[in-house]
């Protein structure tokens, strides 16, 4: 009985000094884990990503009109009736080839016919006429063009006026050929304002392969403003601008969040030209650094670097 009693003594004993070892375990990791929520709860959680070096082009968007740059209406030397039509629409005709014939026999006299030469080399617009009407010289017959180059005529906004200039690049595209882009130049900017409109007529000059762009085609035109190779840029979002009209960034140094002063140059889409402040390879916090102070402990999550698995499909099927 002795013996016995004195095991389960034994065997109680044990059990106690385990679970008060167990609760001591339990109580160092408890603290260790508050200690390290505590560190955690002091950094301030922010999304950042890496400055790089970006091309960026600077693109004013308009909407315009091809037109051929010789576009000539031609009209009849004398008054009577279309004899003959000697050309179609879309017919190429050289300078001074006939394209109607007129008859112009008046009750009692008797005239030869009367030939309507083309005035240019080009291609047949439209014509006006059908044979056997009668004309006048104020009736016109035919439009003739030249689309051997072509222009684009596009009418810009007042307030953008001061932003193009003569021999700026344009960069053209028609629904008919969508994806391929034209390149043409400025060449003319009218030096009146249209009073009803308020805006400017502005004409780019541009080459016309295979005669591919037709008179009247409806064009999307983008003026490139100014254009940069390789420069430093960061996310829009980085960039904060105080009351005063200053511009900075909070860049990440060893955890923690540092401002500094930038200036800036074009903005492009989601990137803005970094000409000061900032260099290729800093990274600059884009989320949560309205709240930040110079100093401020960072808990810092990479978008350049971690990007969720849906951006990730995402990007790899638009590569296809």
């Amino acid at each position: 009985m002795k013996k016995s009693t004195k095991r389960i003594l034994t065997a109680i004993l044990v059990i106690i000094a385990l679970l008060a070892g167990y609760r001591i375990v339990r109580l160092a990791v408890d603290r260790i884990a508050a200690s390290r929520t505590t560190e955690e709860s002091r950094k301030i959680p922010v999304k950042a990503a890496a400055a790089l070096r970006a091309d960026m082009r600077n693109t004013l968007k308009l909407t315009g009109d091809i037109i051929g740059t010789e576009v000539v209406t031609v009209f009849p030397p004398a008054p009577g009736k279309i004899e003959s039509i000697l050309i179609k629409e879309g017919n190429r005709v050289g300078r001074g080839a006939v394209i109607f014939k007129i008859n112009r026999d008046v009750v009692g006299m008797e005239y030869n016919l009367a030939v309507v030469e083309s005035p240019i080399t080009g291609h047949v617009g439209t014509i006006m006429v059908d044979r056997g009407m009668t004309v006048t010289t104020a009736t016109p017959l035919a439009q003739i063009v030249n689309m051997s180059s072509v222009e684009a005529v596009v009418r810009i906004m007042e307030e953008n006026i001061n932003r193009v200039d003569v021999g700026m690049a344009a960069l053209i595209s028609v629904e008919t050929f969508p994806g391929r882009v034209f390149r043409g130049r400025v060449y003319k900017k009218s030096a009146v304002l249209d009073q009803l409109s308020r805006t400017q007529e502005v004409r780019i000059r541009l080459d016309n392969p295979g005669l591919l762009l037709k008179h009247g085609m409806f064009a999307t035109i983008e003026l490139v403003l100014g254009s940069r190779t390789g420069v430093p840029a960061v996310p829009v979002d980085a960039v904060i601008t105080d009351l005063t009209g200053d511009t900075s960034v909070f860049v990440v140094e060893d955890g923690r969040a540092r401002k500094r002063v930038i200036r800036t140059g074009i903005t492009v889409g989601r990137l803005t030209e970094i000409i000061a402040g900032v260099r290729p390879g800093d990274i600059v916090v884009t989320l949560g650094q309205e709240t930040l102070s110079d100093g401020d402990e960072l808990l810092v999550y990479r978008e350049d670097v971690n990007p969720p698995p849906e951006a990730e499909r995402k990007t790899s099927g638009d590569n296809r």
